[in-house]
């Protein structure tokens, strides 16, 4: 209990810094940093720059400032740090929240001579800007914490007291597998750092030449480590606007495009981490309660997935009865599964948003009437835009999700109801009077919202002329 308001604290601390625009974000985490450097004393430099960091990793480019000890030993992974829970992180990817735990590890117990004198001597280097003595200090730094960590790390796979000591220290099993991941990483630090050069952060297109370049740099680390060389490919593949591209790495260091030989050669991680992506998306979506999900949330996770999806199959040859096929087809029926699950709500929700009522003596078949004695609900009304906004945005995708039968039979009867009701409307709106009147002409505009929610903005703007012609009529 004694952590919540520390814990409320920097949650509100995150909400204003998200609200900064971008050139605030960089004046101030520069501002911060050199301030940090020079010692000075008064602001609570790291709740400040952890609520920094993960705007900062958005951006592309160099980053201007003056990076400290710790921020320069995560230089070489910076890539792969995550700020996702460790159900959802991919592989290769290591979680932000180990960093400081782990230097705190390494400043107490593993180097605490050796590291607190070398992050000194960065810190003096930097504020005297002789650039190459920092990097030179940041070099061994580098080179000294992967050692230290590896070795550590060795002792515990031998000693379990030693291993529930260090999860622990680290936040149990995976705190291990990331200090073990920054191990192999800063291992090959210089590789690293030579592809944060070549490969710009965010490439749109991963064309033959950065593949080569990205080849050259992973066969330079795969000489000390196969496995560190495993996360210049990671790293490669966080810097692609277009990850499933990385497959293009693959496909040049197994010289084939053929499924069943990639997934069996060394770099078949890359595979499998889309692949294990594209189940995460289904199952996230197949544990939502119908009715319950944030559908705007779950539009953007379906399009990811339509895009991984196109991707991958684009990138390589991919055999429908092969492992990797059989597991893409699996995800995409369930993803499909939880998408008619949720869109069979639509058809009941609309009614209630734009509800009809039976008039006359003629029982459950009479005439249906727009009921405008009651102003529109307005839970209702956002839970059909939300409704709407979602089958629009999977128009152009339902085919690669395996919805484009239900997403077409849904729009359909959806927009059937539209016609209806907006015709039996207006002619309520030419006899209406008082408050029946005003909510006639509120359900107009909702139903002119609807029908741009689904991209129908002529439509729309047919549908409230009319309005406008049928309130002269009856004035």
């Amino acid at each position: 209990m004694a952590n919540e308001p520390n814990a409320s604290l920097s949650q509100r601390l995150a909400n204003y810094l998200a609200q900064l625009p971008p050139p605030a974000v960089l004046k101030l985490a520069s501002g911060i940093e050199r301030e940090k450097l020079r010692g000075n004393a008064g602001l609570p430099y790291e709740t400040i720059l952890s609520g920094l960091r993960p705007l900062l990793a958005a951006f592309r480019g160099a980053r201007p400032g003056m990076a400290d000890p710790m921020r320069r030993l995560c230089q070489p992974f910076e890539d792969l740090l995550s700020n996702a829970p460790e159900v959802d992180r991919a592989r290769g990817r290591i979680a932000r929240s180990v960093i400081q735990p782990l230097w705190s590890w390494l400043e107490t117990e593993l180097l605490p001579d050796a590291l607190p004198d070398m992050a000194q001597r960065i810190v003096d280097h930097t504020l005297k800007g002789d650039a190459g003595a920092r990097d030179t200090t940041v070099s061994v730094m580098h080179a000294s914490v992967a050692a230290a960590i590896a070795a550590a790390l060795d002792d515990a796979r031998r000693d379990g007291a030693r291993r529930r000591e260090i999860e622990a220290r680290l936040g149990g099993e995976s705190g291990i597998e990331d200090a073990r991941a920054i191990a192999a990483a800063l291992s090959i630090a210089p590789v690293m750092l030579k592809l944060q050069s070549a490969l710009p952060k965010g490439a749109a297109d991963f064309d033959d030449g950065l593949v080569t370049a990205v080849k050259e740099l992973y066969e330079e680390a795969r000489e000390k480590s196969a496995e560190a060389a495993l996360y210049v490919a990671f790293a490669a593949m966080a810097r692609l606007a277009e990850p499933w591209q990385i497959l293009r790495l693959a496909r040049k260091v197994a010289h084939y495009r053929n499924d069943m030989l990639i997934s069996r050669s060394e770099l078949a991680v890359l595979g499998e981490a889309l692949l294990a992506d594209m189940d995460r998306i289904a199952r996230a979506a197949e544990s939502k309660r119908p009715g319950h999900a944030d559908l705007d949330m779950l539009r953007g996770e379906i399009k990811r997935f339509a895009r991984i999806s196109r991707g991958f199959t684009a990138e390589i040859d991919l055999r429908r009865h092969g492992e990797w096929g059989q597991r893409l087809l699996g995800a995409r029926a369930r993803l499909s599964a939880a998408i008619s699950q949720e869109m069979a709500r639509f058809e009941t929700d609309l009614p209630r948003a734009l509800p009809l009522h039976q008039i006359g003596q003629y029982g459950r078949g009479g005439p249906l009437r727009p009921d405008i004695s009651a102003a529109p609900d307005t839970a209702r009304t956002e839970r059909m835009s939300a409704c709407l906004r979602f089958l629009e945005g999977l128009s152009p995708i339902c085919e690669a999700v395996g919805a484009q039968s239900h997403c077409r039979s849904v729009r359909g009867q959806i927009t059937v109801y539209l016609n209806t009701y907006e015709d039996r409307l207006l002619e309520e709106l030419r006899t209406a009077t008082g408050t029946a009147r005003i909510n006639a002409e509120a359900f107009i505009e909702i139903a002119a919202r609807f029908r741009e929610a689904l991209g129908e903005d002529r439509t729309a703007d047919i549908l409230r002329r009319r309005a406008d012609v049928a309130l002269q009529v009856a004035s």
